[in-house]
């Protein structure tokens, strides 16, 4: 978050930026830093230089500053990795011990014991019930079938090892099942949610450019009259 605020100093004019951008970035480092603040520093900014400029400059600078902005949040997001075992299961069971299996994978006793071995979401665990930090594990472990007689076990992790051990122990909690393939080397992934984003910041700050280039265009005609 900081580091999209530094950025958006560099958005003030360059005589501001000489007198009071030291001021601003020690504020910035000794306060604790709310979308808020984007907010106000962005809106700061665009007031001053745009006082004097043209409807398509307004609306390109703030294109230019949509990808900026957006591009910054993009890649300041943590990566998260996956880690991948493939087990096989008797044709004769696959009807019933598998389901029986990923319930008990599942369950929220083994949930509970490797959020509190591993040391997962202890931010998370901070801000909201033991409940809910359990429902957002659950989302992070997919188990599907890979084939005949094949059912993968994935979870994803922003720590590659933590990501890799964690499978490894819903892995081990398939009882009778065979290990074909061991908890993979983690993958990173969500690549191309950070290219969207990020290349979905320009048209989204071109339309914000229109609109408030309309809102300029008629605080000057009445300030005109």
């Amino acid at each position: 978050m900081k580091r999209v605020l530094r950025f958006l100093i560099y958005l003030y004019p360059a005589w501001w930026r000489r007198r009071y951008g030291r001021e601003l970035e020690a504020l910035l480092e000794d306060s604790g830093s709310r979308w808020r603040d984007v907010w106000d520093l962005f809106w700061g900014a665009m007031q001053m230089q745009m006082s004097k400029w043209t409807f398509g400059a307004i609306v390109l600078a703030c294109g230019i500053a949509g990808l900026a902005l957006a591009g910054a949040l993009a890649y300041s997001m943590p990566y998260q990795y996956q880690s991948t075992a493939i087990l096989k299961v008797p044709a004769a069971e696959t009807d019933t011990l598998l389901p029986e299996t990923a319930t008990a994978a599942l369950s929220r006793a083994l949930l509970v014991r490797i959020i509190q071995d591993e040391g997962l979401y202890l931010q998370e665990q901070k801000a909201m019930p033991m409940e809910d930090v359990i429902e957002r594990m659950r989302r992070a472990i997919l188990i599907r079938p890979a084939g005949r007689n094949l059912v993968a076990v994935r979870f994803s992790d922003a720590d590659p090892s933590t990501a890799q051990h964690v499978t490894q122990r819903l892995a081990g909690r398939f009882e009778g099942f065979e290990v074909l393939d061991p908890p993979s080397e983690p993958k990173r992934v969500g690549e191309g949610k950070r290219h969207g984003l990020a290349h979905l910041g320009f048209p989204a700050g071109m339309l914000f450019g229109v609109v408030l280039a309309l809102i300029l265009r008629l605080r000057r005609s009445q300030a005109a009259n």
